[in-house]
């Protein structure tokens, strides 16, 4: 992803630091000491000016200046995360929310996404849960284990909601849940969360609400929530994960926010607890001292902003301090969150004015008598916008046509479509009153770089631009399989009013081949236990040749099949190392059993990795092999899977499709040249 600004690049910008103490990721500015800063990386930063007066020129030499944590220099943020497309229970838990000035974000799934599978449009309700100062996240557009899909899907599900909401309620969206709490699962682990946050990146978010015990071992470079036991915790356990939070100094430094909740079931069959329940929860953490109640878009901001944002000394001349300060523009931050300084090291009243050209400066309601805490405004022209459309190109057409409108800016025409290696938005404004201030965001999956070119200006009735962006293939062969989602975000000023414009095209891709698994097994099933043993089933494939049926009771014999698509789960959008058993989400599955013709140019020593090997029987040529080690023999080998039945737990990976992979025994890298066959 690669953005380009009409602002041009920030500029460098040096950092004062208090000597000997540690920064914590936060930008310190100090009046006695000066170290370099490499530059900023945002093209969107900009820089307002502070000049700041203080009663002596002592004064002046003694005070610190910091960025602070938190909006106000609160202790905590509080928030509540509510996720999918309910109705009712989502609409009276934001009216008891109200009750206590509590506020949360909802993470939706696509407009048209309503669990069970209704047809319906969700609109009305997401209007009704903005109201009390809640905002809106991204659930992925169909609710799936995100990372049993391929990258292009995984970008296509993120990105896509993300306009969806956007482009529906004219607001940002830039904070995320993962549906079914589904981020690594085994056997790929920590690369696949990788993935996946990646994804996120480009898609634009900034901001995820999980718990923090998924990145222990990840450097994290989004915004993070961390989830209190939910719903379905009892009180003493919330409690007193709340108070564990709310004391403890590392989570405070990385990750000072008390997120509650994740689903909004209360009063319903789904969960044991009523209202009451609910209002026991808010009570407490309207009781927190020192809090900040936000929603988790405006805390996402303001972290981002707090960690990014760097101070400069411009001039000092007697009393009078001048300084500059770079931040982030709302419009890559989602939210106009001010910004806190807190002036230290001299008493409050020691600091006489604090001004700005282009700022508007409030005092902070949190003062001590010792510390001036001021909030720092955006510029007024940075701007959220207020109209966000979205132009879709599913077919990726050629040229601009008159259906390429979004309605809420009947003045504009345009068009994203992908012409080979390159991107092409074409965007053409009748109005005399034309487009200023444009600044456009290429959005890719990653298999793709996409690289501006610049825009081209063409002359017509109106203004039209041309904009072009380059796709350089990047990573592994595989991050390019399927249909492929890209975008271009176009910010701009139209009629003096911000407005953004999502436009967006697909393309086919290539599918995974034989080198595979994905469509290389065939499939015995589903065999319920009744039916079904499993060490029967191994005493009879290692006895002799695989069974070629299995006896059901209804008298008939279930057969194998080759590309079973059993469930609801697209079957394209799998990642190429899925076997498709069940498709689908739910908790239960019954038995299946895969076999393969792998074919190996050469005998070798292999690992083979599946999903849930303490539940799975691997058989390697008629022989169960010892812990995940076999030897592929030159040619045809037969590779079954025995699958069984399981009901997992609401946060375990689900036997929707099974991984497979095998790899060098010595090397652990994936050996490319087997051919997968089902038969």
């Amino acid at each position: 992803m690669t953005s380009q600004s009409s602002s041009g690049a920030a500029r460098r910008r040096t950092m004062f630091s208090r000597p000997g103490r540690a920064c914590r990721g936060l930008a310190i500015l100090t009046l006695a000491a000066v170290a370099a800063r490499a530059p900023a990386q945002d093209p969107t930063a900009y820089t307002q000016e502070l000049e700041i007066e203080f009663r002596s020129a002592a004064s002046a030499a003694a005070a610190t200046i910091e960025i602070e944590p938190l909006l106000d220099g609160r202790h905590r943020a509080v928030s509540c995360r509510w996720d999918d497309n309910w109705t009712s229970d989502n609409v009276r838990t934001r009216e008891i929310m109200q009750e206590y000035g509590i506020r949360g974000t909802w993470y939706l799934n696509g407009r048209h996404f309503v669990p069970g599978g209704e047809p319906a449009d969700y609109l009305p309700v997401a209007r009704q849960l903005l109201a009390g100062g809640n905002s809106i996240g991204g659930h992925a557009l169909t609710h799936p284990y995100l990372t049993y899909y391929h990258s292009n899907r995984m970008f296509a599900e993120t990105a896509g909601v993300r306009a969806c909401w956007e482009a529906a309620l004219d607001t940002p969206v830039v904070s995320y849940a993962y549906s079914f709490v589904d981020l690594r699962p085994e056997p790929e682990g920590a690369a696949v969360l990788r993935r996946s946050l990646e994804t996120l990146k480009r898609a634009g978010f900034i901001h995820i609400a999980e718990y923090a015990s998924f990145f222990s071992d990840i450097d994290l470079d989004l915004e993070l929530s961390p989830i209190m036991p939910p719903e379905n915790n009892d009180f003493e356990t919330f409690a007193e994960a709340v108070e564990w939070a709310y004391h403890d100094e590392q989570l405070s430094r990385s990750f000072p926010m008390i997120s509650n909740s994740m689903h909004a079931w209360y009063g319903t069959f789904r969960l044991q607890y009523d209202y009451d329940e609910l209002r026991r929860r808010l009570e407490l953490l309207q009781a927190l001292p020192d809090a900040w109640h936000c929603n988790q878009n405006e805390y996402a901001a303001y972290r981002r902003q707090a960690k990014s944002a760097t101070l400069d000394q411009v001039q000092r001349e007697g009393v009078t301090l001048t300084v500059s300060l770079l931040r982030p523009s709302p419009r890559v931050l989602g939210s106009d969150v001010p910004l806190t300084l807190a002036i230290a090291g001299v008493d409050e009243r020691d600091v006489v004015r604090i001004s700005s050209r282009s700022a508007k400066i409030v005092d902070s309601s949190q003062g001590d008598g010792k510390t001036k805490r001021i909030n720092v405004h955006h510029d007024a022209s940075q701007r959220l916008p207020e109209r966000i459309g979205h132009i879709a190109n599913p077919e990726n057409s050629v040229g601009l046509s008159d259906d390429a409108q979004d309605t809420d800016f009947p003045e504009i025409r345009g068009r994203l479509w992908r012409d080979h290696e390159r991107l092409v938005l074409q965007v053409e404004a009748s109005s005399d009153d034309v487009l200023r201030d444009e600044a456009i965001t290429w959005r890719a999956p990653i298999g793709w770089d996409a690289i501006a070119t610049g825009p081209q200006e063409t002359p017509r009735d109106g203004v039209s631009r041309t904009y072009v962006a380059r796709l350089i293939p990047r990573g592994e062969a595989p991050d390019r399989l399927g249909r492929a989602h890209f975008g271009a975000e176009l910010d701009f000023v139209l009629h003096d009013r911000p407005g953004r414009i999502h436009f967006t095209c697909q393309t086919s891709g290539p599918a995974a081949d034989e080198s595979w698994p994905k469509n290389g097994f065939a499939l015995l099933g589903p065999l319920d236990d009744s039916e079904f043993d499993v060490a029967t089933f191994v005493k009879k494939a290692t006895g002799g040749a695989c069974p070629d049926s299995w006896p059901l009771a209804t008298g008939q014999r279930a057969a194998w099949r080759v590309a079973a698509r059993d469930g609801y789960v697209e079957h394209d959008w799998l990642n190429p190392e899925y076997v498709r058993t069940m498709g689908t989400w739910d908790h239960h599955a019954p038995n299946y059993v895969l076999r393969s013709r792998v074919t190996s140019p050469e005998e070798r020593r292999v690992k083979i990795t599946t999903s849930h090997p303490d539940k799975c029987t691997v058989l390697l040529n008629q022989a169960v092999i010892d812990g995940d080690r076999a030897v592929l023999r030159r040619g045809a080998n037969e590779l079954v899977i025995v699958y069984p039945s399981s009901t997992m737990s609401p946060e375990t990976p689900r036997l929707t499709a099974c991984f497979v992979r095998i790899v060098d025994h010595s090397t652990n890298n994936r050996i490319e040249d087997l051919r997968y066959q089902g038969f």
